[in-house]
């Protein structure tokens, strides 16, 4: 059997492809509803995968559309699409070299070294590490598996949006985070197909608004190496691929600070029981914020449906207790614990391999022959 084809473009027709590509080997996670103000928030709490993050599906999507002879792969990340991949290539029985940030968070590079994968420092910019790992492609025969700028790795990330339609129906408003765009890519276009009224909200850091303003002047801008806490959200422009996607199906892109953020994920522990991470915070964030305030219902809708991707968990035990309305007493102690429970617990699980995730290998995966 022959690799799928690259797509030149991203269409439905390939985030469903995408989907039966990796169905078993990610987590259809749940998708938890909220009143809150005028609307009904739907939470896909990508936050609960086994790597922690949306991630996965973007890697599985990719790497099981390689040729067999595959000799490994390389990827580029501050830590969830470093977990993903990883955790990927240990299915698939490929060696995997992952190049991270000198400030990668601690609990994600933690994970990362769990799944046997080998690891390359480099300084915070994130085009330094993209940079090295082009270097390393070239030099040891790998394949990169990118972030976000290849449209394999976008329609895996669509699976999420798809799922989340498929479970909620139609929506009125979807949210979802922005770094260089293969999230919002993948689930702006399965919501533009699915839910063709509804508008598409992307969320950047204040301190990180490439695509804001990339949007804004028609074309790709960068901006200066950013310093929110959104690890996952500093990415200093957007991707080559996912940039004219984004130009045609996204409605706007709002910005939060970090204190939103906190605030986000003192919510989200204390009213999904969920813990997420600040970038997987980003979009339940503006939710909240603009819940306040909820446009007036359409005709025949009633209560408004805004579909809200809540990315990723991997958090800091440190910035797990700074979140909101936890202060520096007794509820902070135990956030911190909380977040170093989970973090261990989390390390743990990978290194035993967990099932049933891990215990098919590439000849059960349908990798190509």
């Amino acid at each position: 059997m022959s690799p799928d084809p690259i797509p030149d473009t991203l269409t439905l027709a390939d985030v469903r492809a995408a989907a039966a590509r990796i169905e078993g080997r990610v987590l259809r996670t749940p998708v938890l509803r909220r009143m809150v103000g005028g609307a009904e928030l739907l939470c896909k709490a990508e936050s609960l995968q086994p790597t922690g993050a949306f991630k996965l599906r973007g890697a599985f999507s990719l790497m099981t559309a390689l040729p067999s002879d595959t000799p490994g792969v390389v990827a580029h990340s501050s830590g969830n699409h470093a977990q993903a991949v990883a955790w990927a290539a240990r299915e698939l029985g490929l060696p995997a070299v992952i190049v991270m940030p000198d400030d990668a968070p601690a609990v994600k590079r933690a994970c990362t070294e769990a799944l046997s994968a080998e690891i390359i420092t480099v300084g915070p910019d994130s085009d330094e590490r993209a940079q090295r790992a082009e270097e390393l492609a070239r030099e040891r025969g790998l394949a990169p598996v990118p972030p976000y700028d290849h449209l394999l790795v976008a329609a895996g990330q669509g699976t999420a949006a798809l799922e989340l339609v498929e479970e909620a129906g139609p929506l009125q408003r979807f949210y979802a985070p922005v770094s260089g765009g293969g999230l919002m890519a993948g689930c702006a276009t399965v919501v533009a197909a699915l839910c063709p009224n509804a508008e598409i909200v992307g969320v950047e850091p204040d301190d990180g608004d490439d695509t804001r303003r990339s949007l804004a002047a028609g074309e790709r801008l960068a901006v200066a190496p950013p310093r929110t806490i959104a690890d996952g959200l500093r990415v200093r422009r957007p991707g080559a691929l996912t940039f004219p996607i984004l130009q045609k199906h996204v409605a706007r892109i709002e910005t939060v600070t970090d204190e939103e953020l906190l605030a986000a994920m003192g919510w989200a522990l204390i009213q999904l029981r969920l813990v997420l991470e600040p970038s997987g915070a980003a979009s339940l964030a503006v939710a909240l914020r603009e819940s306040e305030k909820p446009a007036s219902p359409s005709a025949g809708v009633g209560v408004p449906h805004w579909g809200v991707l809540l990315s990723g968990g991997n958090v800091d035990p440190s910035l797990l207790a700074s979140s909101h309305g936890l202060g520096a007493g007794p509820a902070a102690v135990g956030a911190r614990a909380l977040g170093r429970s989970l973090a261990c617990r989390r390390a743990t699980r990978i290194r035993k391999t967990c099932q049933p995730f891990s215990r098919r290998r590439s000849t059960a995966l349908g990798r190509a022959a």
